[in-house]
């Protein structure tokens, strides 16, 4: 018991001394500043919260999508004489998705999956973009009355730009088969699309009275974080979700896939968070400013 308390006491020593460290780093550096901000801002307004509703919009979209991709590619891969693995493959789905293709790819029924599955992906999008501008709302604490609607348009729009990011890993995959030595090099240039495409969607969200600048650190943000969980989860995810399906079947699975959206509703919820935190400490009145009058 005496050994227990000298090593509580040492470690709240150590992390009192931390804490105050990290007090004198934020007052004499703004970048350290800023993600006490970002922290802050995310706990107060439960990210992690946020992060899950987005995982189930995300999960729920993914299912009309994959019998869509399912029917899709079999019919491609019944017209190029090809399997639906190779098919899924060289349309950049891997790890799962392509396994799940595979199995399910077959079947006279293939042209009534689609015409069912394309209604459905459609109205599911509007329910994730409907989640998109809640949560946005939220982090930027956007209450203006003149919010974007989740309208058929926007829906359609969100669609074609969701459906770039495999399209992208597709071109990316290809691209790192014939090149082997220039895989660091179409790396980093995939992350220009994913930023692009990220842009694109957060300029349709809500984020107050700022401009499309302000929104570019945070596509970059998901950029980068995208491309990471893409390597982590065909290098560690995928193989590991297979090894243990036959131990827990379609519950692994499952749960392999929910975990991976949800660190890419993650990224959503840090992307607008680093927007929103770099825009209030860009419009906040210096001491210097004189005061408005808000009348």
């Amino acid at each position: 018991m005496e050994r227990t308390r000298v090593l509580a006491e040492t470690v709240r020593a150590r992390g009192q001394q931390l804490s105050e460290r990290a007090q004198v780093e934020r007052r004499r550096h703004g970048s350290v500043d800023t993600v006490f901000e970002m922290v802050d801002r995310d706990a107060e307004l439960g990210g992690g919260i946020i992060a899950g509703a987005l995982a189930y919009r995300l999960f729920i979209w993914l299912l009309p999508l994959a019998l869509v991709a399912v029917a899709g590619l079999g019919i491609a891969a019944d017209a190029a004489s090809k399997t639906p693995e190779s098919a899924a493959r060289s349309a950049g789905l891997a790890g799962l998705v392509s396994k799940s293709v595979a199995s399910a790819a077959t079947g006279p029924g293939r042209w009534y999956a689609l015409l069912v599955g394309v209604p459905i992906l459609v109205y599911v999008t509007r329910g994730l973009l409907r989640a998109l501008i809640g949560a946005h709302r939220l982090l930027w604490a956007d209450l203006r009355a003149a919010a974007p609607k989740p309208t058929m348009l926007g829906t359609l729009r969100l669609l074609a730009l969701l459906l770039c990011f495999p399209v992208a890993v597709g071109i990316a995959s290809a691209l790192r088969a014939r090149s082997g030595a220039g895989g660091l090099v179409v790396t980093l240039f995939v992350l220009l699309p994913y930023a692009a495409v990220w842009l694109l969607v957060t300029v349709r969200l809500p984020h107050r009275t700022a401009a499309w600048t302000a929104l570019i650190p945070g596509a970059l943000l998901f950029a980068v974080g995208l491309e990471a969980l893409h390597v982590f989860g065909a290098y560690v995810l995928a193989p590991y979700a297979i090894a243990k399906q036959g131990t827990y079947g379609a519950l692994g699975t499952a749960a392999v896939l929910l975990l991976a959206l949800f660190l890419v509703s993650r990224l959503m919820v840090a992307a607008a968070v680093l927007n929103a935190t770099l825009w209030e400490r860009r419009a906040a009145p210096t001491p210097d400013s004189p005061a408005r009058d808000d009348d």
